[in-house]
């Protein structure tokens, strides 16, 4: 774990101690998200939702004491890299992404195993033990079933290559290998884990790794019966009040209206589309950044999310809102 946090503050050399535990345990604030989008941080946020910041903290002393960390002078709170180098370098992970699947990515794994141990023995066997045993998730695989019964096991083999063909191989093999059908007995993670992974973090960080790549591949085709089985999940990951607020701005609601229907202060409204902008890349920046005000934004240093609000001298009528989504929109690259 240290070398993990550690690791976080090798990619940005310093980082603010309180917010990066916010970050880990998942605080569902625009303040928290912004700090991880900026800094980069996103993948892995609520990656420890049960991480304790007294646990935390003691790590960072260790790290400061072992001379790896520093605090930063006349920044309480900040600390930053020092020039000693590690001997080994922490693995890196490219497919994590704790924000958009971590919440739910266990109860998603286990009905998609299911299923498809379903689907393997559709029509050659009724003699068998199902995987899971709760009642809950074995209604809700009959009713599917039902809905699907002549095509479930062609289609879900035919859509389990695609997904699985899009995959890197090592991350391939590790998924299939765990899957429980026909004449095959699937194995558990902890089980096919390689040497080098064996370890915590880094058995965590394997498996969710190799989960979240098969998500990401999987919201690519919403067409598809598997995704249709778990999309009910794949949206609890997300801020429930936040969709809603989403779901009504799409359907044609200012954000006056949204907040006189749904009672919600015109803050928390904001907070929602901040979220709502960090997570979709299709965000509509023009509606709530007029002319004006984004020529006035673009004289902003660049990367101007680094600099403390005070020194960017912003003229009243901007708000603070419209500020966090012009970084935004810098930082992705975009333009309005």
């Amino acid at each position: 774990m240290n070398a993990f946090i550690l690791a976080l503050f090798q990619r940005k050399h310093k980082l603010k101690s309180t917010t990066l535990f916010q970050v880990l345990i998942g605080r569902q604030t625009s303040s928290v998200l912004c700090y991880a989008y900026f800094n980069d941080l996103l993948p892995y946020f609520r990656s420890f939702p049960e991480l304790s910041e007294n646990d935390f903290q003691q790590r960072l002393q260790t790290l400061t004491k072992q001379g790896w960390l520093q605090a930063v002078p006349l920044e309480p709170h900040y600390y930053e890299i020092t020039t000693k180098k590690p001997k080994e370098e922490t693995p890196t992970f490219s497919h994590l992404n704790y924000f958009r699947f971590g919440k739910k990515e266990k109860e998603v794994w286990r009905l998609i195993q299911l299923l498809i141990q379903v689907a393997s023995y559709l029509g050659k066997s009724k003699e068998y033990l199902p995987i899971e045993s709760s009642p809950y998730l074995l209604a809700r695989m009959r009713y599917f079933v039902r809905q699907h019964k002549k095509v479930l096991r062609a289609t879900i083999y035919q859509e389990l290559t695609v997904l699985l063909q899009a995959l890197e191989k090592e991350q391939a093999d590790f998924l299939s290998q765990s899957f429980t059908g026909h004449q095959q007995n699937g194995s558990a993670f902890f089980q096919l884990l390689p040497e080098a992974y064996q370890a915590f973090p880094q058995d965590k960080f394997y498996v969710s790794n190799s989960l979240h790549a098969f998500f990401s591949e999987l919201e690519q085709h919403q067409e598809f019966l598997l995704y249709q089985f778990v999309a009910d999940l794949f949206a609890e990951n997300r801020n429930k009040s936040a969709v809603l607020s989403i779901q009504r701005f799409k359907e044609g609601m200012t954000l006056a209206q949204i907040s006189q229907q749904r009672r919600l202060k015109q803050g928390t409204l904001h907070d929602h589309m901040i979220e709502w902008a960090i997570s979709d890349e299709q965000f509509p920046f023009q509606v709530f950044l007029s002319a004006e005000h984004y020529a006035r934004l673009q004289q902003l240093p660049a990367n101007s999310w680094q600099y403390p609000y005070r020194t960017l001298h912003l003229p009243p009528e901007i708000s603070f809102f419209e500020l966090r989504l012009y970084q935004i929109q810098e930082k992705r690259g975009t333009k309005c």
